[in-house]
C-alpha cells in the first residue's frame, strides 16, 4: 500500500505490517516479481523473516495457508464456549419502513407471538442440545422482531429476563425505540435487565420521518430521540446506527449536531456508526443503496467524527500493534451463520443461523420443542462454510480479516454458498488496515522490532 513516500507491506497470512522506504519500497510498488531479485541479501533475508516473501512455489503456499486456515477453524470449534440466543418475539412491528427485510413474512406469520413455554423449552431444558457445550450462565439473550418491544410481547421478556437474572446472564436487544418509554424498567445494567441496544436512525428529521414511519402514518424521530435519551439516563449502552444511501447522507451533520446538542453524542453509554442499506435477501427498493468504499469515503469527507465501515474495521485491526507473538488474523469465517453458537429462535420454534434468512422456511436450520431440539441438512452445510473449503477465497490475501464475506449475501448474487461475492470488501479491508497503521504512527507507537534494512517492524 502506497503511504506517500513510503510502502506499507500487509501479510494476509501472520498479520504483519512493515513499512518500506527507499529502494525496496520502489520495488514492491512496482509490482514486478523480476525486480525482487535487485534487493540485497539482508533485505531479502528481513523480508523472508516476517513472511513477505516466500521459497515456496504457489502451489506449495496455497496448500499450506489451506491446512492452516482448517487448522484455525477446527480450533475455533473445540474452544467456543460462549453462546447466544436471539428471540424473535414476533415478526409483527408498528413501523412500516419500505425496505425491512421482515416485511414479506407478516401476512402470514403474523398471527405467532413468542410464548413463555417456548423461553421454558430453551432455557430451562434443551440449551446444551441446541447449542453444544452452552451453559446458561455464558449465554446471551437477545430480543428482536419485528419490534421486540411491542406491549403485546411484555409478558414473555419479563419470562426470559427472569432466566437472565437466574442464570446471570446479558441481555440486549434490537429495537426502533419507538415504544420503549412504556417499559422503562426492562432496561439497565446487570443481570435480569437489558442492558445494550441498537437503535437505527434514517438521517436526520425529514428524511427519518418520510422513511420509518408508523404503519398507520406519523412521524418517529423525536420520539426515537427522546427515548434514546432515557435509556442512556438508564445507564443502558446505547449503539446508533444511521442506516444511510445516497438520500440521507447529506443530512448527516446536522443529525450529529442535534444528538450533540442533545447530550446523546459524548455521554459515555451512546455510541453511533454509519452503515449503508443493503438488499442481502429481501426484494425491496435499492436505488439509492451505496456500497461501504463510497460510504466510508463520504462520510470521511464530510470531517465528522463518525465511525464508518473502514474506521470500524481499522478499530478492530488495531490489536496487530499490540502484539508481540502469535498470529495476528484468524477470522476463517463471517458471521453467526457459520459458527452457529447463535442461533435466532421464532414463535413456531424455527431455528434459523441468520437473523436476515429468519421467517423463509427454506433456510431453516432446525426446530425446538418441548420434546427437544432437532436439526436440519442446512445446520451441517452452514459449518462447512469457512475459508478452507472457498477456493477463491484461499488466493485472497485480506482472506483472513474477511472469513469469506457474508453467506446470505453471497448466495443471492452468485447462486452458490460458498462462492464470494467480494464487491468492494478487499478495497475496505486495505484501507482499513492502512488507516489504523497511521493512527498507530501518529500515536507515536513504537516498532516493535526495529533496525532492519529500509524496513520498520509493527507486528511480530
Amino acid at each position: 500500500m502506497d503511504l506517500g513516500g513510503t510502502t506499507l507491506l500487509f501479510n494476509g497470512v501472520n498479520g504483519c505490517l512493515d513499512e518500506l522506504s527507499g529502494r525496496p519500497a520502489e520495488i514492491f510498488l512496482s509490482g514486478s516479481h523480476e525486480r525482487l531479485n535487485e534487493l540485497s541479501a539482508a533485505e531479502i533475508e528481513a523480508l523472508l523473516k516476517r513472511g513477505h516473501l516466500t521459497s515456496l512455489s504457489p502451489g506449495e503456499e496455497l496448500a499450506r495457508f489451506r491446512e492452516l486456515a482448517g487448522a484455525l477453524r477446527y480450533g475455533q470449534e473445540k474452544s467456543s464456549r460462549g453462546a447466544g440466543i436471539m428471540l424473535l418475539m414476533s415478526y409483527n412491528c408498528n413501523l412500516a419502513c419500505k425496505y425491512c427485510y421482515q416485511q414479506e413474512h407478516r401476512p402470514h406469520k403474523s398471527g405467532a407471538v413468542m410464548t413463555g413455554e417456548m423461553v421454558d423449552n430453551i432455557f430451562g431444558c434443551h440449551l446444551s442440545s441446541m447449542i453444544p457445550g452452552a451453559e446458561p450462565k455464558n449465554c446471551n439473550i437477545s430480543f428482536y422482531g419485528g419490534e421486540p418491544f411491542l406491549p403485546a410481547n411484555l409478558p414473555v421478556i419479563l419470562w426470559a429476563l427472569g432466566y437472565a437474572k437466574k442464570y446471570g446472564m446479558s441481555s440486549s436487544a434490537i429495537t426502533n425505540a419507538t415504544l420503549v418509554d412504556a417499559m422503562p424498567e426492562l432496561f439497565g445494567p446487570g443481570p435480569g435487565l437489558v442492558g445494550s441496544v441498537q437503535v437505527s436512525l434514517d438521517g436526520t428529521r425529514e428524511p427519518h420521518d418520510s422513511s420509518r414511519v408508523p404503519a398507520g402514518g406519523g412521524k418517529t424521530y423525536d420520539r426515537i430521540l427522546d427515548n434514546i435519551a432515557m435509556l442512556i439516563g438508564r445507564k443502558t449502552r446505547v449503539s446508533i446506527r444511521l442506516n444511510l444511501d445516497r438520500r440521507t447522507l447529506d443530512s448527516v451533520p446536522e443529525l450529529v449536531k442535534d444528538l450533540k446538542d442533545r447530550k446523546i453524542l459524548g455521554n459515555q453509554f451512546a455510541g453511533i456508526y454509519a452503515s449503508p442499506l443493503h438488499d442481502n435477501i429481501a426484494r425491496v427498493d435499492a436505488t439509492d443503496f451505496m456500497d461501504m468504499a463510497d460510504l466510508s469515503s463520504r462520510v470521511f469527507g464530510l470531517g465528522i467524527d463518525l465511525e464508518h465501515p473502514v474506521s470500524l474495521r481499522a478499530n478492530e485491526l488495531s490489536r496487530l500493534f499490540r502484539l508481540k507473538k502469535g498470529l495476528g488474523l484468524t477470522r476463517t469465517s463471517f458471521c453467526m451463520q457459520t459458527m452457529q453458537r447463535t442461533l435466532v429462535v421464532d414463535p413456531f420454534g424455527d431455528l434459523y443461523a441468520c437473523f436476515e434468512e429468519a421467517g423463509y422456511p427454506e433456510y431453516r436450520v432446525g426446530r425446538v420443542s418441548g420434546d427437544g431440539a432437532e436439526f436440519f441438512p442446512l445446520h451441517d452445510r452452514y459449518k462447512t462454510r469457512h475459508i478452507a473449503n472457498m477456493p477463491e477465497c484461499l488466493e485472497c490475501s485480506v482472506a483472513l480479516a474477511c472469513g469469506g464475506q457474508c453467506g446470505v449475501k453471497c448466495r443471492t448474487r452468485t447462486g452458490d454458498l460458498f462462492k464470494p461475492h467480494c464487491a468492494d470488501t478487499r478495497e475496505v479491508i486495505l484501507e482499513s488496515i492502512k488507516l489504523a497503521y497511521q493512527r498507530s504512527r501518529a500515536a507515536g507507537e513504537s516498532p516493535a522490532s526495529p533496525g532492519e534494512p529500509d524496513l520498520s517492524s509493527v507486528h511480530g
